[in-house]
């Protein structure tokens, strides 16, 4: 079990930000970027972004960019 000094291995934690992104993408549907950033402190713009990346990659969500705005879709918000 880790403790406060033990980070968690990084695999472990991409994969629960692109749970925590995954659930609340399906309580919103639609979401910019910026506001999800903002709801994950505890990771860089880069930490999201890669993982936002990898879940459209996927087809888990829809990336739609917007001049400089990125928009992230549920799959099941018609586009």
């Amino acid at each position: 079990m880790p403790t406060l000094e033990t980070p968690l291995p990084v695999l472990l934690s991409r994969e629960k930000l692109k749970a925590e992104i995954l659930k609340r993408l399906h309580e919103e549907a639609v979401i910019g970027l910026d506001a999800l950033i903002q709801t994950f402190p505890d990771y860089s713009w880069n930490q999201v972004f890669h993982a936002v990346d990898q879940l459209a990659r996927a087809g888990k969500i829809v990336l739609r960019r917007h001049r400089y705005d990125y928009t992230l879709f549920s799959t099941a918000y018609p586009t």
